[in-house]
C-alpha cells in the first residue's frame, strides 16, 4: 500500500530524469554550434497537473537539484528554485486547465518556459564576454529552439507519464489482488 501511494511521484521523477538525459544528449550535439536547449516547464507539467501539492513539489525540487548539478554553467541553484515555483503556478491553476494537455495548458507551459528562460538569460548575461548584445542572436535562437521543443514534446511527454502511471498502478493493484 505504501509503495502504491509513492509510485506516481517516483515515476514522475524517473521520467524527468529520462527527459533530462535526452536533453543532455541533444545539447551535446548542439554544443558544436554553441547552443543549449532548456525546457524547464516540461519537467513540471505532470507533477503540477496530476500529483498532490507536496509530492509534486518534492519531485520538482529533486529535478531542479539534479539539473543544477548537471548543467555546465554556474546556475547558482536557479532550477532548484525555478522548478518548484513553476510547479506552484501550474498546481494553483490546474482547476482551470485541461489535465490532458489542452491548448490552455500548452499556452501556459509556453509562457512559463519563456519567462524562465528570459530570467535565466538576465541572470547569466553579466558573465557573458562582450555583454548580452554580442550573444543576442544565439540567445534568441536557443529560446526559439526551446519553445519549439516544448511545443513538440509537451503533450507527448505528459501522455507518456500518464500511461506509465496507469501501467504501474494497475500492476500494483493486480499484485495486491494476488497476494490477498
Amino acid at each position: 500500500m505504501h509503495l502504491r501511494r509513492n509510485l506516481p511521484p517516483l515515476m514522475a521523477l524517473l521520467a524527468n530524469m529520462g527527459l533530462w538525459l535526452l536533453l543532455i544528449e541533444i545539447n551535446h550535439y548542439l554544443a558544436l554550434k554553441s547552443l543549449h536547449i532548456l525546457v524547464p516547464a516540461l519537467f513540471v507539467l505532470y507533477p503540477g497537473l496530476n500529483l498532490g501539492h507536496i509530492k509534486g513539489l518534492v519531485v520538482c525540487l529533486f529535478t531542479g537539484l539534479i539539473q543544477d548539478a548537471a548543467l555546465p554553467l554556474p546556475s547558482h541553484g536557479f532550477f532548484t528554485l525555478a522548478l518548484p515555483t513553476l510547479h506552484l503556478i501550474i498546481h494553483r491553476l490546474r482547476g482551470k486547465l485541461h489535465r490532458e494537455g489542452g491548448l490552455d495548458t500548452a499556452l501556459l507551459a509556453q509562457l512559463l518556459n519563456l519567462a524562465t528562460l528570459l530570467i535565466l538569460t538576465a541572470i547569466l548575461s553579466p558573465s557573458l564576454p562582450g555583454g548580452i548584445a554580442a550573444h543576442l542572436p544565439a540567445l534568441l535562437l536557443q529560446i526559439l529552439l526551446s519553445q519549439i521543443l516544448l511545443f513538440a514534446l509537451g503533450s507527448y511527454f505528459l501522455n507518456l507519464q500518464r500511461r506509465l502511471d496507469k501501467v504501474f498502478l494497475s500492476n500494483t493493484k493486480d499484485e495486491g489482488a494476488h497476494t490477498a
